[in-house]
């Protein structure tokens, strides 16, 4: 079944959620003429081609949408950008290789230690706006914060927040959208100022190791047989400077707005804050900030009742699967006690499960329980939502809020 389904249109960046009912109600399977995917739409099967590894590859999780013209690749020749595969297009057994070492720096026993530095810098933001009458959420907490706590862990200093928050918004025009010329070619200078951030990162670390996770990712395969290369290091990085703060971004922002938009919701994590993980579940299921993922057929396959080509390009509607009514009792709804909330697809599944899903849960119980401390009524200022044109990403640029 050929469908229409733009990413783009006015309708879609309003609500997605809408075009995607329809698009599980019409079939499990279409294929996009305007974007060349093969687009899957239900729980189940979006479940199944994420974890089938023999059938799919993760080569196409990080392509382009439109090839980079002659003016983004001049700009991106300055800093030698030659990205290899490492972690979300890296397919077994490589990808079992590098994950092993990342895993090694980036481990639970560093993430324990992160609490409280959240906390910390949560409520330093939230000292500068406990005064005001009206804020935007997003530039005053949702955008710094986790950049600067990756920061924290990359013993990077605060002052790269710029390079590392406009670098990554570059990326995700440059890679998930369809910029014209001009557009490009501004954010092809993000980009290139932003990888080259992370490669010199990677050359102090190797001539000065620090306690850092750049300094930990270097040890972790001395003396080991497929240790990650210099540029495997460089892209390590540059993957996890943009995951690790770009879609927590915009986490935070559909918290605290789901959270808002349900009556009473916010007198009762006041009351009850030990409901507070599960809402932040439920927010990630609702509102994933990655509403789409990507995947390449490796040869002919049959899945969700159709047979995709090989090398068939295959979106994965993660928003969708979020809200499948077969999988989710009334899937729309925020229920703070909704037993299956952590079973939703937001942070993929298996072997690619995404790495940062820990810290991500982390800093939003935290914002969501020093706001819910904080402010005892606050709301939503009349306003319509922005969101930047991406096949992957959904973040709103701005949420105001009265305190």
């Amino acid at each position: 079944m050929t469908a229409s389904l733009s990413p783009f249109s006015s309708e879609y960046l309003a609500d997605p959620y809408a075009v995607f009912k329809a698009a599980r109600a019409g079939s499990r399977a279409y294929y996009s003429e305007d974007l060349g995917y093969w687009i899957l739409t239900r729980y189940e099967d979006i479940k199944q081609v994420i974890r089938d590894t023999r059938n799919f590859s993760a080569d196409a999780a990080n392509s382009p949408l439109q090839p980079f013209g002659p003016p983004v690749m001049e700009e991106l020749s300055k800093v030698d950008f030659r990205p290899v595969r490492v972690l979300v297009d890296n397919d077994p057994p490589d990808h079992v290789r590098v994950r092993r070492q990342v895993n090694k720096a980036f481990n639970a026993q560093r993430l324990r230690l992160m609490e409280e530095p959240i906390r910390e810098l949560a409520r330093r933001h939230i000292d500068r706006i406990a005064g005001d009458r009206e804020v935007d959420f997003v530039a005053a907490l949702a955008w710094p914060l986790p950049a600067l706590v990756l920061f924290h862990l990359f013993g990077m200093p605060d002052s790269y927040l710029d390079v590392v928050k406009n670098g990554s918004a570059d990326r995700v025009i440059l890679t998930t959208g369809r910029p014209d010329e001009q557009e490009s070619r501004r954010a092809a200078k993000g980009l290139a100022e932003f990888y080259a951030l992370c490669r010199q990162l990677i050359d102090e670390r190797l001539a000065n190791p620090k306690d850092d996770f750049p300094s930990d990712l270097i040890r972790a395969g001395e003396g080991q047989e497929g240790a990650l290369n210099p540029r495997e290091l460089v892209q390590v990085m540059y993957s996890m400077l943009f995951a690790g703060h770009e879609t927590t971004t915009a986490h935070l922002a559909h918290l605290i707005r789901r959270v808002l938009l349900e009556p009473g919701l916010w007198q009762r994590l006041r009351a009850e804050p030990e409901l507070i993980p599960n809402v932040v579940e439920e927010v990630l299921r609702l509102e994933a900030p990655v509403i789409n993922w990507r995947r390449r057929a490796k040869r002919e396959v049959e899945v969700a009742g159709v047979t995709l080509p090989a090398d068939a390009k295959v979106l994965l509607l993660l928003g969708s699967a979020n809200h499948d009514e077969d999988f989710f009792d009334e899937a729309d709804t925020l229920q703070p006690e909704r037993a299956n909330a952590r079973t939703h697809l937001t942070f993929g599944f298996g072997e690619h499960l995404c790495l940062g899903a820990p810290l991500a849960r982390l800093e939003g119980r935290i914002v969501l329980e020093e706001m819910v401390a904080r402010f005892p009524a606050p709301g939503l200022a009349e306003q319509e939502l922005d969101f930047t044109p991406s096949i992957l990403f959904r973040s709103p640029k701005a949420l105001r809020m009265t305190l």
